[in-house]
């Protein structure tokens, strides 16, 4: 009797917990939907927070582990977010959705070693994956593999399955190819479709332009693009930038035009602008000009920002430090836009610097850098000018502190990375001050990246140049063999009598 009573107890013993496990089950795909929908209603602390506790509860609640990385994403916590994804994976190693997300983070967080794996398995297993193939043209674009970026992305081009940050990645990868014809038409295309793209691919265009020969094509795109990005000082460079017999030619129709409606200030604003650029602190005469212009802008438009912080720049060029902060002051007494007024700050700090008024610079530039943070795309240019004043009263930790921050807005800003070389050798770390960054080569050179990453990679293949990988960036120096390779190379093509 007693061992049918004991089987009895340990059968309803077993039911109970079967029971309880359903129920508990019930509860957790409860909380689960519940966690979803404070997801979906924009409360992503609280859903992270639901999601974390049920993985504690059931650690092989792969979903949980998804959402989880999803919402920490979401919160700018990317080493939690990539734990996350990677504990989904060990559930799903066959999801696309999974090691898309988890790439393309990585990818962003600049990550680019870890990301290409992760991207290259999403789009095996599922072709259809947009996002992830985008991502991944843009890691392979960054590396310089110019040939796998337009293998990847041009059927998704012809299929028309694309948008245009994909259709510019393929065209700066054509460019880098030397196809420029390609990519200039892809680029007019996009252009012509949507005038507010990026400023990256105003530059794209120019330069695809300027590499198939068409200087006014390059002039034109230069043009629409500093009406588009009137800010931006990027584009006038560039035109500055192109040889300057097509760029006097230009200059001298655009100065014609003004002649015969001379009450055009944006136009002479912007040719204004161009011979600023076009200058270089050569304190050159056609600097008069500039000045005749934008004296004629601001008094036909006395609230016209833009003219008195370009009077401003020009009256600084030619030396006039009282006259250039008077027009800036009257800039920021009329500016509007938040990016102008980073730019009229930043210059006022700087004119207030030269008359050694340190205080009203300081809190011009601090006003100034306090804004910039705020904007969408950070203004490194005038965040510099602060760096140079930190500098100036040896405010050590403040300018390290700001130069890190400026890098980590624009890893291409050539100025920056030259601190960064002098304070490496200022600190006797003489190799960190030789090793330059591939994005050093891009803002020195009229080249885009990918081309750069290209050139470098057939170097490094011939033992002419070693590299590191730091982050989003490659480093490279010179091999220890590489001037006795070269001298030999040379001495064995050109006789020696021939370099007497």
């Amino acid at each position: 009797m007693r061992p049918i009573v004991l089987l009895m107890l340990i059968s309803a013993c077993v039911c109970a917990a079967q029971s309880t496990e359903a129920t508990s089950r019930i509860d957790i795909n409860r909380d689960f939907a519940a966690a979803e929908e404070m997801l979906q209603a924009g409360k992503v602390a609280d859903a992270a927070q639901a999601f974390e506790h049920i993985t504690h509860l059931r650690p092989d609640f792969a979903e949980a582990y998804f959402a989880l990385g999803v919402s920490y994403a979401q919160l700018g916590k990317p080493e939690e977010a990539a734990a996350a994804l990677r504990s989904y994976l060990k559930w799903k190693p066959e999801s696309p959705d999974g090691h898309a997300i988890l790439g393309i983070l990585l990818f962003h967080d600049g990550r680019i070693a870890d990301a290409r794996p992760e991207l290259e398995q999403a789009v095996r297993l599922d072709r259809s994956q947009f996002e992830a193939t985008k991502a991944l043209g843009r890691v392979y674009n960054l590396e310089g593999d110019a040939a796998k970026t337009i293998a990847l992305l041009r059927p998704l081009v012809a299929s028309r399955a694309d948008d245009d940050e994909t259709r510019t990645i393929l065209a700066s990868a054509l460019l880098s190819s030397g196809d420029a014809a390609s990519a200039a038409r892809l680029l007019d295309e996009i252009l012509t479709a949507n005038p507010h793209s990026p400023l990256q691919t105003y530059i794209l265009a120019a330069r695809a332009a300027r590499d198939i020969h068409d200087l006014p094509k390059a002039f034109e795109i230069c043009e629409r693009g500093t009406k588009v990005y009137p800010n931006s000082e990027r584009l006038e460079t560039l035109s500055a930038s192109l040889p300057e017999a097509a760029l006097i030619e230009r200059t001298s129709q655009r100065i014609e035009r003004i002649k015969s409606n001379l009450k055009d200030a944006e136009e002479m604003i912007a040719v204004g602008r161009i011979i600023i650029a076009a200058d270089k602190g050569k304190r050159s005469s056609a600097l008069v000009l500039g000045n005749a212009l934008l004296a004629r802008a601001v008094q036909l438009e006395p609230e016209n920002a833009t003219a008195w912080y370009q009077y401003g720049r020009c009256l600084a060029a030619q030396v006039k430090p009282e006259e250039a902060a008077a027009a800036f002051r009257k800039a920021l007494s009329v500016v509007h836009d938040d990016e102008l007024r980073v730019l009229i700050l930043g210059q006022i700090g700087f004119t207030e610097t030269h008359f050694s008024h340190f205080d009203a610079a300081d809190e011009a530039f601090r006003n100034a850098l306090e804004l910039n943070r705020k904007l969408d795309h950070h203004i490194p240019e005038s965040a510099l000018l602060y760096y140079k004043f930190l500098v100036l009263r040896e405010r050590d930790a403040e300018w390290h502190a700001l130069l890190d921050e400026i890098l980590r807005w624009e890893p291409l800003y050539a100025p920056a990375m030259l601190e960064r070389a002098k304070n490496y050798l200022s600190g006797e770390q003489p190799k960190k001050a030789m090793e330059v960054c591939v994005c050093d080569f891009t803002s020195a050179l009229p080249l885009n990246q990918p081309t750069v990453s290209h050139h470098l990679k057939i170097l490094r293949d011939a033992g002419l140049v070693t590299c590191e990988r730091r982050g989003t960036w490659v480093y490279y120096r010179l091999a220890a063999s590489a001037k006795m390779r070269i001298d030999a190379s040379l001495s064995a093509l050109i006789p020696e009598k021939a370099l007497v």
